[in-house]
């Protein structure tokens, strides 16, 4: 039987990611019957929060059968999934589309460190080790699934309502130094001062700040003659008030310095964005459960597409 004007919403994400909390704030229970292994695993009578996996594929199987009959039904359906296990996701997406079903997936797109502090703080285990098995899958399963469903969206975690900006290599652009005895003279030199603007760049960001994006400077200056220069580069090419740049010493104090910042200015980690070119100094924010973007993927980043903009 085949029941066109049926809809289906797949959800995609991490354990932990928030799919539960999600389905809670934008799903009516009256249109929609909900479908959870989760919800099945905590109701079997021999549930143990700290040995969970051991009604795993019990609860899947009595998952993947309830989608069956409620298709079969004709009734709107979410399915709170991980999706990230393939041929399980694939599988129920198949035999919703040959019921006619219009599916949508709904990628619910938090880190896996988020993830992993989530697991340690809740009752219910889930090993750090199957939530990082599950982040190395998740981006190339988010793609071959989409290529399936009717629709998708993607939810993602952060916000980037509050950009930090590097200034050399991402809003400034570099060129190649001299340096003498293994130094580069940032007294003498003058290295900051006339790099010239990298302009697309700054022109996003710009039209970011001027639909609500708030825009900061966080920028390694070694002594206070880089500061003062980065200070002149900025009132020519990037105009931002005073009280929102912010410089320290060495590039691989960012992280810590942002963390720090997000106690100062009372803003929540999930809302911040740090825009950067080293990909070390990235990857320890976002181990601080903050955001960081390359300035290579900044560029093509549709804040759009994500509900940012």
């Amino acid at each position: 039987m085949i029941f066109n004007m049926s809809k289906a919403i797949i959800l995609m994400g991490l354990p932990l990611a928030g799919k539960s909390s999600w389905i809670k704030e934008n799903i009516d229970t009256d249109e929609y019957r909900i479908v959870s292994a989760d919800v099945i695993k905590e109701n079997h009578l021999d549930y143990n929060p700290y040995a969970a996996d051991k009604l795993h594929q019990y609860s899947v199987i009595e998952a993947e059968n309830m989608m069956i009959q409620l298709s079969n039904m004709g009734r709107h359906i979410v399915m709170d999934t991980g999706g990230i296990n393939n041929s399980y996701t694939v599988r129920i997406i198949e035999m919703l589309k040959t019921k006619g079903y219009i599916i949508q997936l709904v990628h619910i797109k938090t880190p896996y460190q988020i993830c992993i502090q989530r697991a340690h703080d809740r009752e219910r285990k889930v090993p750090n080790e199957e939530i990082i098995k599950k982040a190395i899958k998740e981006k190339s399963q988010f793609h071959r699934l989409i290529k399936i469903v009717n629709e998708h969206k993607v939810v993602d975690y952060f916000t980037n309502k509050h950009i930090f900006v590097d200034m050399d290599g991402v809003i400034a652009a570099l060129s190649t130094l001299p340096i003498i005895n293994g130094e580069i003279d940032f007294v003498n030199g003058e290295v900051h001062r006339h790099l010239s603007p990298v302009i697309p760049i700054i022109k996003k960001l710009k039209k970011l700040e001027r639909i609500g994006y708030t825009l900061y400077i966080l920028s390694a200056a070694p002594n206070s003659f880089s500061i003062n220069e980065k200070n002149e580069w900025l009132d020519a090419n990037f105009n931002i008030q005073l009280d929102r740049r912010f410089f320290v010493n060495q590039g691989r104090h960012k992280a810590e310095m942002l963390d720090n910042l997000h106690i100062k200015l009372k803003l929540k980690k999930n809302d911040i964005m740090m825009l950067d070119d080293f990909h070390d100094i990235l990857y320890k924010i976002k181990d601080r459960g903050m955001n960081a973007m390359h300035v290579s993927e900044f560029i093509i980043f549709n804040f759009h597409k994500h509900g940012q903009i």
